[in-house]
């Protein structure tokens, strides 16, 4: 059994970082739990940690400054210039990579992806980042119900702020989907280009968390190119979507919108 002194003193050395200081101390102290059981040496549990939080949290793929952020959206929203305030939500977008890639794509990305599901009602963004900042580009009302799900607790403090600006309710939660699996029912759930990370990190948990999340579509994406190298992904997230999903009989559409490879499932 581990000793749980050893865990603490291991979660608190993390938090007092200040890289890590505003991670989800549940994240923390799972990786803890993991790291006390192999290294012997505090240091050395501390410095595995750190290791695994940083390909978790991904902090080299960007961030905006949170507060700077919300006092722009503030003053766009209380001007009600739509254009504006598209605007300034592409802006926030382009600061991380995963959705400044997307950007372009997104006058076309959701009217197809729910073309296929419907417009969901309630819908779930996993490991959402900064993605619910598109929410001018879904074609939804106010009154749909989006959860988010991040760890980095200033992120999910800046999307409440949003999710009320932009009259929606503050449903974004700290919550590390790797140890908890998102229990709210939905009409789709969104997975955009995490499942590589999510795999290096976790291991074979991707296949059971697809089967645990209650929604009735899945829509999952992919890197289609590495971004290193320009070299082509496509067919093996292919064959890693459907070695997830195999022995179910879900059917699943296809979809490629630059380099983003995406597939819509429908859980039946």
């Amino acid at each position: 059994m581990v000793d749980d002194r050893r865990i603490t003193a291991v979660v608190n050395a993390v938090k007092q970082s200040k890289k890590y200081s505003d991670t989800s101390e549940e994240t923390i102290r799972e990786l803890a739990i993991a790291a006390v059981r192999h290294h012997k040496k505090p240091k050395a549990a501390v410095k595995a940690v750190r290791r695994q939080l940083h390909g978790i949290m991904a902090p080299y793929l960007g961030d905006p400054d949170y507060d700077e952020a919300l006092t722009r959206l503030t003053a766009v929203f209380a001007a009600n210039d739509q254009e504006q305030i598209k605007a300034a939500c592409a802006d926030i977008l382009d600061t991380h990579l995963s959705t400044r890639e997307r950007q372009p794509l997104l006058p076309a990305f959701y009217d197809e992806i729910f073309a296929v599901t419907g417009k969901p009602k309630r819908l779930l963004d996993i490991a959402c980042g900064l993605n619910p900042l598109a929410f001018p580009w879904m074609g939804l009302d106010t009154d749909t119900e989006l959860y988010a799900y991040d760890i980095h607790e200033p992120r999910i403090d800046f999307l409440n702020g949003y999710f009320e600006l932009q009259g929606l309710r503050p449903l974004a939660k700290v919550q590390d989907i790797a140890y908890r699996f998102p229990e709210e029912e939905a009409d789709v759930a969104l997975f955009l280009k995490e499942m590589p990370r999510f795999s290096r990190h976790y291991g074979e948990l991707g296949r059971p968390l697809l089967e645990a999340l209650r929604v009735r579509w899945l829509v999952i994406s992919f890197p289609a190119v590495s971004a290193r190298g320009g070299r082509r992904l496509d067919g093996r997230y292919r064959e890693f979507m459907h070695q997830l999903i195999e022995g179910h009989k879900w059917p699943i559409t296809e979809m490629l919108f630059g380099d983003e490879l995406l597939f819509c499932v429908q859980k039946v």
